[in-house]
């Protein structure tokens, strides 16, 4: 007879250990969704994500060219109107890097942005709705 309550027991501790598991895996599924989204990150660590989207910026916006910058040859030629022409307006030639960490860079941007504009809009909210209207008689 003891050996039937054992065995009792342990099926019992097992279906119990089933449900902690089964309920274990949602939790870690319903976290990993959650971790998977950016938003969670902005909220999480709002000022973490401003400083990585503003040094993305800055690395991925080119530096600027001031000026031609002239080789010995074009120095000893006196001025004529091929040397004039400036080619320093002609627009960049871009790669597939580069511009898939300039959308990457904007879509951080944007997010970032729009995170501090909500919260922004909580923080004023309140306020603007305490003070007294002006208008009214």
């Amino acid at each position: 007879m003891d050996e039937s309550l054992d065995t009792k027991a342990i099926l019992q501790r097992m279906e119990e250990v089933r449900c902690d598991l089964d309920e274990d895996v949602q939790e870690f599924v319903e976290d990993a969704r959650v971790m998977g989204k950016w938003r969670y990150y902005v909220r999480t660590y709002p000022w973490i994500c401003l400083g990585a989207a503003l040094t993305v910026g800055y690395l991925i916006v080119p530096r600027r060219l001031f000026g031609m910058q002239p080789d010995p040859r074009t120095l000893a030629e006196p001025a004529s109107p091929s040397c004039l022409l400036a080619t320093s307006h002609l627009p960049p030639q871009g790669n597939a890097r580069g511009t898939l960490l300039a959308f990457v860079g904007n879509l951080v941007l944007r997010g970032v942005s729009t995170y501090a504009l909500q919260q922004a809009g909580k923080l004023f909210a309140p306020q603007a709705a305490a003070s007294p209207q002006d208008d009214q008689p």
